[in-house]
């Protein structure tokens, strides 16, 4: 019976592709929800997943949600084929049919909620039919229009306090929905790092009170594989012992911790788009100064002296980890007059540099500025010669100029949506985890810690991507020229 069990969670092989998308997206639900017992198929969560996904911050109450095939597909990095299709559709049917228990509290009593999880489907079948027999999986008309049932609303919208907030992009490569419940169920307790469960309270939440009886083949088939799998997959990775009573464990403390490498990956790929064999960048941070690899242009003494030279003007605003991190990937020309210009806007009076640090690390690790395919800017009308020096100067306080223009522009976004504001602030939390200091508050946090300001800012870029473009087609053309005038001086 049990080999019967695993071999319905996962019914084919091979169904996954490399490419994804790779856009940031929050789940967020009540801790009620994540702790409620239930059992899905890993379909049957890929579905409920999405569903989540498309809850606004702040919606006031449920709406139809229409689920394209396409985007399900491309979020989970699924097969364009029809047995893909087949099997979401039955997972959104399979949610139909199943029933969650919650605890809740009313007027000082628990009790448990056993409710619905969708109000309805619809489909446009006879559409439907032709355009997967055509094998068209990204039509528009290839969709799902599903609600939430009404009893979920307060475990789901207009969250205040207690709930659960992490990226998807941590489950996307989870193929046992028990593995996905138990990182939400850990994910919980993060910043304590230990949880404590019993055995057959956990076996409940996972809906499988029935199923192996014999220990070793739950921590074999269901515990180990979700270590092995959050470890290689997630931002958190845990060990675990069972507390023996009578020959079986009755309960099991999980020791937690996070699993930073994979954390710094995914904030890259969804920044930079980079390759999952790319180097994360958090290995290069804890490396030693004496571990950084050498550049092709520079020897190692060359370095160290590039570093006993910017270091001590930014001290007060940086680690020595970052200036490492300025050595190798920007050019050292770069690095002094984006310090010198900083420098010298953060002293003016009422300057809308309030986070040097966080400015410094935007403004040097920024690709480069002229690898967009923007079309060439006009030549301009002769001018007199100007010495090499003062083109520098000129092009710098441009560059200056634009990079305070996108921190403002990025500050007032934030500042008229609070609900997107605090989201960012949980999602940076779980991005660079090892730069949040609990102690602090998260204004406290983004103001004086420059790596989570700097995760803050990227992480709203993409929500903002058209009044940033607006500024880039004011500054760019400039810089363009700047640069064509410099390189002919």
């Amino acid at each position: 019976m049990e080999c019967l069990v695993e071999k319905k969670l996962n019914p084919r092989k091979n169904t996954r592709k490399k490419k994804r998308n790779n856009t940031v997206v929050l789940i967020r639900k009540s801790n009620a929800l994540v702790e409620a017992h239930y059992k899905f198929t890993i379909w049957e969560t890929r579905v409920f997943a999405k569903m989540i996904s498309m809850i606004d911050w702040e919606d006031r109450d449920f709406k139809e949600y229409k689920i394209f095939f396409r985007d399900v597909i491309q979020d989970f990095g699924l097969r364009k084929d029809g047995r893909t299709y087949e099997d979401l559709k039955e997972g959104a049917r399979g949610l139909m049919s199943k029933i969650i228990k919650l605890k809740v509290k009313t007027d000082g009593v628990y009790e448990t909620l056993e409710t619905p999880i969708i109000g309805g489907i619809k489909t446009p079948d006879d559409v439907q039919r032709k355009i997967i027999q055509s094998k068209r999986l990204d039509d528009d008309r290839v969709y799902l229009k599903v609600s939430f049932h009404p009893d979920l609303k307060p475990f789901l919208i207009e969250l205040k306090e207690r709930y659960l907030v992490y990226e998807m992009a941590n489950i996307l490569d989870l193929s046992s929905p028990y593995t996905v419940r138990i990182y939400e169920l850990l994910k919980q307790y993060e910043k304590l790092g230990e949880r404590t469960i019993e055995l057959q309270e956990l076996k409940a939440m996972l809906g499988m009170e029935e199923e192996y009886k014999l220990y070793g083949h739950f921590r074999d088939r269901v515990l180990e594989k979700a270590k092995e799998d959050l470890q290689k997959y997630t931002d958190i990775r845990f060990d675990y012992e069972g507390v023996q009573a009578k020959n079986y464990p009755y309960e099991l403390p999980f020791k937690l911790k996070s699993n930073a490498v994979v954390a710094i990956r995914f904030y890259n790929i969804s920044k930079n788009d980079t390759s999952q064999g790319a180097v994360p960048p958090v290995l290069k941070l804890k490396r030693a100064p004496v571990q950084e690899p050498v550049p092709e242009e520079e020897g190692s003494a060359v370095e160290v002296s590039h570093f006993d030279e910017i270091f001590p003007l930014v001290s007060a605003y940086v680690s020595e980890q970052t200036v490492w991190q300025w050595l190798e990937k920007a050019p050292i020309e770069h690095i002094r007059t984006s310090i010198q210009t900083t420098l010298k806007q953060a002293r003016k009076k009422n300057s809308p540099i309030q986070n040097i640090g966080g400015y410094l690390n935007t403004l040097i690790l920024s690709p480069s500025l002229f690898a967009t395919g923007q079309p060439a800017a006009p030549a301009p009308k002769p001018q007199a010669p100007k010495e090499e020096k003062n083109w520098q100067d000129e092009y710098n306080q441009w560059k200056n100029r634009w990079y305070e223009r996108q921190y403002e522009v990025i500050q007032a976004f934030l500042a008229i949506r609070p609900g997107l504001r605090m989201e960012l602030f949980e999602q940076a939390k779980k991005t660079v985890p090892f730069s949040f200091d609990p102690k602090l508050s998260d204004e406290q946090n983004y103001k004086d810690k420059m790596l989570f300001a700097t995760a803050v800012w990227e992480l709203a870029r993409q929500y903002c991507q058209e009044e940033l473009h607006v500024i880039e087609k004011q500054y760019l053309p400039q810089l363009q020229e700047l640069e064509r005038r410099m390189g002919r001086a």
